[in-house]
């Protein structure tokens, strides 16, 4: 009885920790802000360099100890854009997480939004970017053949990389 309780409180602490979560904005995740100097993100926010993804000097990709399904970029000693790539509690501010139906996202944005042909998947595969800045901020949804969400960036210009920093 006290390990179902036990387990019952834990999972309760879980839940309403990632109620609490802020979304995912093209400015950025709550005090994760796009724009803010790489060392303060690091240092801030629990990146890990030693988790850091080959790529140019100028440019690279930080998981997140405390999220680690939070992928963060820098160009040029800045946070530049923040990318899910595998299921996570953390959604945007309009509420969509990876593996949501595209259908939904043209809904929610509507003629706003820009599709694009994705540059690897074959058709009905796409690039949904909304630019709340047009060119300097925004989300972009990358979806898969079967039309749901595989891939999330919000950010600067560089949600446009379509290879990271590659």
């Amino acid at each position: 009885m006290r390990v179902l309780l036990a387990g019952i409180v834990v999972a309760s602490v879980v839940s309403a920790a990632t109620a609490a979560a802020p979304p995912i904005t093209a400015d950025g995740w709550g005090e994760l802000k796009v724009g803010m100097q790489a060392r303060e993100a690091i240092r801030r926010f629990g990146l890990n360099e030693a988790a850091s993804i080959p790529g140019e000097d100028s440019c690279r990709q930080f998981a997140s100890t405390a999220q680690p399904e939070l992928i963060v970029m820098t160009v040029d000693g800045r946070v530049a854009r923040l990318s899910l790539y595998r299921p996570s509690p953390l959604r945007t501010d309009r509420g969509f997480t990876i593996g949501d139906r595209e259908a939904a996202i043209r809904k929610a944005y509507g003629p706003g939004l820009k599709v694009e042909a994705h540059a690897y998947d074959d058709k009905p595969a796409h690039y949904l970017t909304f630019w709340t800045k047009p060119g300097k901020r925004g989300v972009r949804y990358e979806t898969d053949m079967k039309g749901k969400v595989n891939a999330i960036h919000a950010g600067g210009p560089e949600i446009q990389f379509i290879e990271g920093c590659l």
